[in-house]
This record gives C-alpha cells, sequence and structure tokens, in this order.
C-alpha cells in the first residue's frame, strides 16, 4: 500500500488513541460495536484495495466491482462476522477508524459524535477532528496511488461487493 495513504491511516489512529486515552469514561466505542457500521458504504480505491488485500481478494477482483452500486442500503456492514468484529479491521478504511470520535464536518453545523460518547463532558477542540482535512488527505493520497497504478480516482467500490468476494476458508 501506497506511503500517503499509510501515512494517514497512522495518524488518524494516533489521533483515536488520544482521544481514547484522554476520554475514557466518555469513550464507549470498542470493536464489537457495531452500531456505526452500516449497509451502503463505498471507498475509494487506495481504501477498497487496501480492505481487499487484508480480505485474500485479487485486486482483478476489486477492479471489476468499481463503479457498481452497493448491494444493499439498508441493515450492517457486509464485512460484520456474526460475533459483530469486523473481517477487516486491522485494514478498516477511514470512515470506520472515526466512528464515534468528535467529528466536525464543513457543510454541518456543530459536531457529529456517536450518541453513546460524551454524555458528562464536551470535548476540547484538540480532541476534534476536521472532516475537510481527512478527507482532502484521503483524496490526494487515492489520487496519489491510483496515478500510480493506472486506476480510476474518480470510481469506488462498495463495501458489501468486497465482502461477497472474500475467498472461502481452506
Amino acid at each position: 500500500m501506497t506511503g500517503p495513504y499509510l501515512s494517514l491511516i497512522a495518524r488518524i489512529d494516533r489521533f483515536a488513541a488520544s482521544v481514547h486515552a484522554r476520554y475514557p469514561m466518555q469513550m464507549t466505542c470498542h470493536p464489537t460495536c457495531a452500531e456505526c457500521c452500516q449497509a451502503g458504504l463505498t471507498l475509494v480505491m487506495v481504501e477498497a484495495i487496501a480492505v481487499g488485500r487484508a480480505l485474500g481478494i485479487e485486486v482483478d477482483r476489486i477492479l471489476l466491482q468499481a463503479g457498481q452500486p452497493p448491494l444493499h442500503t439498508e441493515g450492517k456492514c457486509a464485512l460484520l462476522g456474526p460475533d459483530n468484529l469486523c473481517r477487516a479491521y486491522e485494514a478498516r478504511p477511514i470512515i470506520c477508524r472515526t466512528h464515534g470520535l468528535p467529528l466536525l464536518y464543513p457543510d454541518q453545523e456543530g459536531l457529529t459524535i456517536c450518541e453513546k460518547n460524551f454524555h458528562e463532558v464536551t470535548p476540547h477542540n484538540s480532541a476534534i477532528l476536521d472532516m475537510s482535512a481527512v478527507e482532502t488527505a484521503l483524496f490526494a493520497a487515492n489520487l496519489d496511488f491510483c496515478r500510480r497504478h493506472g486506476y480510476n480516482p474518480s470510481a469506488r467500490v462498495a463495501i458489501d461487493r468486497l465482502a461477497s468476494l472474500i475467498p472461502p476458508d481452506e
């Protein structure tokens, strides 16, 4: 995977860890909490290929799914196992890594925070993730990756289409 994307993932993970450390009683998110794991999400190519590789899916098969609509738009994410654990947790995309954190979107008024988090205190500005900066960095990482590999940078892949390609256990 590419340096800019991995660097962005590392920065987000460090930020999330710092928010969890600073507000341990306010952040109730954990790996089996799947309230935010909804169907219908799509990924940019760099993320789709990172998740696909983690799931053992060949890149050519991922590319065939680019631009196809999600199979389902309601219910839970297709990557959730019966135990509510994500089958691609270590390679999960940015949207999944940021769930539960205090998020600031430029086109929305106020913060977006999981309803399970931050009931007793308001997060400090330093604990709020500016999603416009994250989206800009993801766009740049995806563009770099797609240019180097000859992929369409505007193509997206539905998460449930990736899940449908997971090779059976041997």
